[in-house]
């Protein structure tokens, strides 16, 4: 036990039979740090994320609250940004471009130096004015504040721009054209000759017109490009020229008169007016090198509704009429004139019975169902045909010239006609329906004995003196002989 001394405290002495204690070195405590738990962090960013998302919301709302009333940022009419502008005020703005650009705005075609004017009041040109802004005023409309200002931020890279949509009506442009058309286009007018026997100028010409034609297609189509734009629109017609088939200055470089045949036209009234009518069609007519020419193509259909009357045919034999007859005697003149001008003739028949209007064997009868009369230009130049129709002494004559390259000869035309017999025994008709005969013992004559013939009809080639040089068979016809008819009535008298 420790013992206090005058000196102080004296330590215990220590016991020789003890090992001295070994000490052991204390341990450090730790100090622990002080901070946050987990559940506070967690409590901490929800408070951050919820002022941020209210912040944000703040935000999004006072960039899209303004534009509620009004159009969004990146709407542009025309180039002029309608931002924070109020339906009203685009309104106003479409006044303004309508009394800049829409009312003054014009349209001109000019046509062979000639300027048609059309304006926006013509056409009635206007901006409606709902189809202009409603697609402005729909942009960034579109579903929460957030799907707003989404649609807003991509209208800064794509702005919403609109043109004005205009309403107009073009039916005045088809009114114009149609008279420009009326003023310009025309039928080609081709250069004729006449010619006139005897005179101090046997020819007497007129000149050739051009005629005009006008593709207005692709006017409409400019015009509306123009109106889209709101820029004046021009266009120009280039009419397409229409050449004559005849000019005066071939005409007068193929001065030679190739042949002339001069006929009077027979038979009655009907009969003369249907071979006028057909003659008009041969009146000037141009055929190429190597082409042919169709009578009954060029003269066409025989019909009523044309002005053909009902006429006797006497080239289809005795007692026979029809619309159109009496034409065969325009073609029998266009054949024979053929055949004195030295051309090709491709296809002609022969009447049945002989004519009275023409030589045996020198006729071409045509019908518009089937026989026809068809030349060649087999020169190497073009032939002109000209035909006329007039009145001579109270008879009404046809004329009919070719002109052409110089013949270089002249040419005549003979019928060598021989009689090949007549047929004395009669035909027997027995008469059904009574039209001439009724009872069994009547005996009609109706149809007279006709002899037959034959007539070869030869081209006479003829020298410069007129002597006869060669002679060529330019046809062979056969006239059938017709026995008489009489007609045997078949009822019995009572």
């Amino acid at each position: 036990m420790p013992m206090m001394t005058r000196a102080g405290y004296t330590p215990p002495k220590a016991d020789p039979k003890k090992p001295p204690r070994a000490q052991t070195p204390k341990k450090k405590k730790k100090k622990r740090k002080k901070g946050l738990s987990g559940a506070a962090v967690v409590s901490l960013i929800i408070f951050a994320a919820a002022a941020l998302i209210g912040a944000g919301t703040i935000y999004v709302y006072t960039q899209t609250q303004p534009y509620l009333a009004a159009f969004a940022p990146g709407t542009m009419l025309m180039g002029y940004p309608l931002q924070g502008a109020t339906r009203m005020d685009a309104e106003a703005l479409i006044d303004t471009i309508a009394a800049e650009y829409v009312q003054p705005w014009q349209a001109e075609i000019v046509c062979m130096n000639q300027t048609y004017t059309i304006t926006a009041q013509d056409i009635g040109l206007a901006v409606d004015k709902e189809a202009t802004l409603e697609p402005l005023w729909a942009a960034a409309r579109e579903g929460g504040m957030m799907a707003r200002y989404a649609q807003m931020l991509r209208m800064r890279s794509e702005p919403v721009i609109m043109q004005p949509v205009l309403t107009y009506d073009l039916e005045p442009v088809d009114a114009i054209l149609e008279i420009i058309r009326a003023d310009v286009e025309c039928e080609s007018v081709d250069a004729t000759v006449v010619f006139h026997p005897g005179s101090a100028q046997p020819f007497v010409f007129t000149d050739e017109q051009n005629g005009y034609a006008l593709d207005t297609s692709h006017v409409k189509a400019e015009i509306e490009r123009g109106i889209a734009r709101l820029n004046a629109a021009c266009v120009t017609l280039e009419p397409e020229v229409i050449e004559p088939k005849v000019y005066r200055a071939v005409l007068e470089n193929s001065l030679s008169l190739r042949a002339r045949l001069v006929t009077k036209l027979e038979g009655g009234e009907a009969a003369v007016t249907n071979a006028s009518l057909a003659a008009e069609q041969l009146a000037r007519l141009c055929v190429e090198p190597g082409a042919a020419l169709s009578f009954n193509e060029t003269v066409g259909v025989r019909s009523q509704e044309r002005g053909y009357l009902t006429a006797p045919e006497p080239a289809y034999g005795p007692d026979v009429s029809g619309v159109g007859g009496g034409v065969c005697q325009t073609s029998t003149a266009l054949y024979r004139a053929a055949l004195l001008a030295g051309i090709e003739v491709s296809e002609r028949s022969a009447a049945v019975r002989p004519v009275d209007y023409c030589p045996m064997g020198q006729e071409a009868a045509v019908s518009d169902q089937g026989l026809d009369l068809v030349l060649r230009n087999q020169t190497d130049a073009k032939l002109f045909i000209t035909s006329r129709v007039y009145v001579q002494d109270d008879d009404t004559m046809l004329e009919i010239m070719i002109i052409g390259d110089e013949l270089g000869r002249r040419y005549a035309l003979e019928s060598l006609i021989d009689e090949t017999g007549t047929i004395e025994e009669p035909i027997y008709v027995r008469d059904r329906e009574g039209r001439y005969a009724k009872y069994a013992d009547e005996r009609i004559p109706v149809g007279e004995a006709l002899t037959g013939y034959t007539a070869d009809v030869e081209r006479i080639d003829l020298g410069e003196d007129g002597q006869e040089i060669a002679r060529t068979i330019v046809s062979q016809n056969v006239y059938e002989a017709v026995a008489p008819t009489i007609y045997v009535g078949t009822a019995q008298r009572e």
